[in-house]
Formats: structure tokens, C-alpha cells, sequence
């Protein structure tokens, strides 16, 4: 019986880290899927260059 305990034991740590990471990674897979909705709420109107420069705004207050 103390051998099945001790085997309980020795698998608690990896059983623990593979379900965290499981159920970290399906929380991530949810909040990719949904979207994160940010408001953003400029004093002057952005403006955007398209380029071959990369996208440049300045942002006055940012609401997430």
C-alpha cells in the first residue's frame, strides 16, 4: 500500500504541471478566439501612413 502512495506522489507534481499548462493553454485558445475589444479615444485625429513605413499613431487615452 505505502508503494501506491509513493507512486501518488512521485506523479503529483508532472500530473499537476501537465494540467496547468492543459487548462492555461485552453484559456488562451478562448481569449484568442473571442477577441479583446480595446476603445481608443484621441484629442486629433490619427493619422496613418501607408507606406513602406510600418503604422504610426498617437494615441491620446486608451479605454481596454
Amino acid at each position: 500500500m505505502s508503494d501506491l502512495f509513493a507512486i501518488i506522489e512521485t506523479l503529483r507534481w508532472p500530473a499537476a504541471s501537465v494540467l496547468a499548462i492543459f487548462f492555461l493553454s485552453r484559456a488562451i485558445i478562448v481569449v484568442a478566439k473571442s477577441g479583446i475589444k480595446v476603445e481608443i479615444f484621441t484629442r486629433q485625429p490619427i493619422l496613418v501612413g501607408t507606406g513602406r513605413d510600418p503604422l504610426k499613431a498617437e494615441v491620446g487615452k486608451v479605454r481596454i
